[in-house]
């Protein structure tokens, strides 16, 4: 009977969170690069190459504010300088790509203010193992981690808020079951969806490129050899053909005779092309499933289910998304500037501008009707005539009570002006 044998595909599996006794960081992943393989799901996979880049655009919006932002002038320029936009773009693209990011806190030469917070790349960091506490109390940085073999090959930065150094690292993530260290990206259920979408695309180019040829069964005529042989040759072709990368390549074969020569047969896949098109479907959907995309459109994606009203199921979508999707992230980050300004004693309101149309702009982050009209350039539908306004304002005065009256049967225990910047 002839030995017949299955090679089986590699399978997905999540990162590795590895602790070694010889490393003073954490790595992340088995070879300690999973950053890179999210980077090439990133750069392989169309639809997650797309989503990414809407939804990192869509929690930067027009950029960081603060409501508050006329009432306290001086603090919201100081709070503009220490995030410029740059630094916030990145820091939004990270947080979506990556599932985390950071950023250097630098601080003024006596260390009693922040002086300066830039970007950097997250995927160049690795977590110190943590202290009796569970607390990180540093970072390692490299360009290169595949060099890194011993702690002089990379940086220790501290964490912020554990040292007296002039540069500590603030790590933004969000919590994830089963993650101390690091955290994955919102969208890692369909990562090996992404990576599908990728290898299907590169089956296709490789085959076009090589003469579309079909699949083969290889026999060989000549005997069968030992286990040892077969494993060897397996190996062999195994390496030489498999894989998207491979899909097309030819054969050469020499023989000592007619007799002895392998046959080759070619495999045909039954409805070849129906079964790669499901694929190619499939893979997208769940790709936006992973991502939460309520609706594709909403970045630039056009699907074929259509729209019966445009208008108003892209302004349902649009609330749903950046309720669900966007807000989130964005909270996340609003979190963290908080805890670098609260080190230079300042306090705003702040928030992301929508990057949604006029028509879907939402109007409870601001305070008033001029501030409304100057974020969003939108009137309010109803306004009244003055004399009207007039009327209602005494009217509300009317139904007030007297301050004297209220406090007379209540005595001064303390008394001090208001603070309104705390």
């Amino acid at each position: 009977m002839n030995d017949l044998r299955v090679v089986n595909l590699s399978t997905y599996t999540s990162p590795d969170i590895v602790e070694k006794s010889n490393k003073d960081w954490v790595a992340y992943g088995s070879d300690n690069n999973y950053f890179q393989y999210l980077i090439d799901r990133y750069n392989g996979s169309p639809t997650n190459n797309a989503i990414i880049n809407g939804v990192s655009e869509m929690i930067y919006g027009k950029g960081l504010d603060a409501l508050d932002s006329n009432r306290k002038p001086e603090q919201y320029a100081k709070m503009i300088t220490l995030f410029h936009k740059d630094c916030v773009r990145k820091l939004c693209y990270d947080l979506k790509l990556m599932g985390q990011c950071s950023m250097q806190v630098i601080y003024s030469k006596d260390r009693k203010t922040v002086a300066r917070v830039e970007h950097i790349p997250v995927e160049n960091l690795r977590a110190e193992k943590c202290n009796e506490d569970g607390d990180i109390e540093a970072y390692y940085y490299s360009d290169d981690w595949s060099k890194v073999k011993k702690v002089e090959d990379c940086t220790r930065i501290p964490a912020f808020g554990y040292s007296k150094e002039a540069i500590e690292i603030v790590y933004v993530k969000p919590y994830r079951a089963g993650y101390k260290y690091y955290s994955s990206p919102d969208y890692q259920g369909g990562l090996q969806y992404a990576e599908l979408e990728e290898e299907i695309s590169n089956y296709h180019l490789n085959n076009i490129l090589n003469g579309l040829a079909p699949s083969m069964l290889i026999n060989f005529n000549n005997g069968t050899p030992n286990a040892e042989e077969r494993q060897m040759l397996e190996n062999r072709i195994y390496s030489k053909f498999s894989g998207s990368s491979n899909a097309g390549k030819f054969i050469l074969a020499f023989n000592d005779n007619p007799e002895s020569a392998a046959t080759i047969e070619p495999i045909q896949l039954s409805d070849a092309h129906n079964q790669y098109q499901f694929l190619s479907d499939e893979s997208g959907k769940k790709i936006m499933v992973a991502h939460r995309i309520v609706s594709p459109m909403l970045l630039g994606i056009k699907d074929s289910s259509g729209l019966g009203n445009n208008a108003d199921e892209l302004k349902t979508a649009s609330t749903l998304m950046d309720n669900t999707v966007i807000r989130p992230f964005q909270t996340l980050l609003i979190d963290a500037f908080d805890s670098i300004l609260a080190y230079n004693d300042i306090a705003l309101k702040l928030y992301f501008k929508t990057l949604q149309p006029l028509e879907f702009t939402d109007l409870e982050n601001v305070v008033d009707k001029e501030t409304r009209e100057e974020e969003t350039g939108v009137k309010l539908s109803v306004e009244f005539p003055k004399e009207i306004e007039s009327d209602i304002a005494n009217s509300l005065i009317e139904l007030g009570q007297d301050e004297e009256d209220l406090l007379k049967d209540f005595d001064v225990i303390d008394e001090r002006e208001v603070s309104y910047d705390h």
